[in-house]
């Protein structure tokens, strides 16, 4: 299984921006905890697209997570920050940043129906956040 990235993620040196395709040697500890951070999404490749690999993968114990370099992701911007933001485009990358995607028609939509989506978005994964943690408690 592959997955794409939510937000900007660094490992060792490289850098993958939101919507990138992980590589297959992405360490199994690396991806575990880009998993339950929900950082990334499954994705399913079109076939031949990858070649895998032949060869066992170490254990789990084997992995070292020296390599991933843990950033917090940028704080929420709050509603009324968005609001001040002033091009359709600017919303737009910022709604990636945050895991939003909003399909590259955000042309067609008004500057005020972007930021409407983004707040709602925040909002949504907050309240979905707050749950997960009252379920773990």
């Amino acid at each position: 299984m592959r997955y794409k990235t939510k937000v900007t993620v660094l490992t060792g040196e490289r850098e993958y921006r939101p919507g990138t395709v992980l590589p297959a040697d992405i360490s199994s500890a690396d991806l575990a905890f880009l998993k339950g951070k929900g950082f990334v999404e499954p994705v399913d490749p079109a076939p031949g697209m990858w070649i895998e690999s032949d060869e066992d993968e170490p254990a789990e114990a084997d992995y070292e997570l020296s390599g991933f370099d843990e950033q917090e992701p940028d704080p929420l911007k709050t509603p009324e920050e968005i609001r001040k933001i002033r091009s359709k485009k600017e919303v737009f990358h910022y709604a990636a940043s945050v895991g939003l995607d909003l399909e590259g028609d955000y042309e067609g939509e008004s500057l005020k129906d972007l930021q409407e989506k983004v707040i709602n978005f925040q909002e949504e994964k907050l309240f979905e956040d707050e749950e997960r943690q009252a379920e773990g408690e």
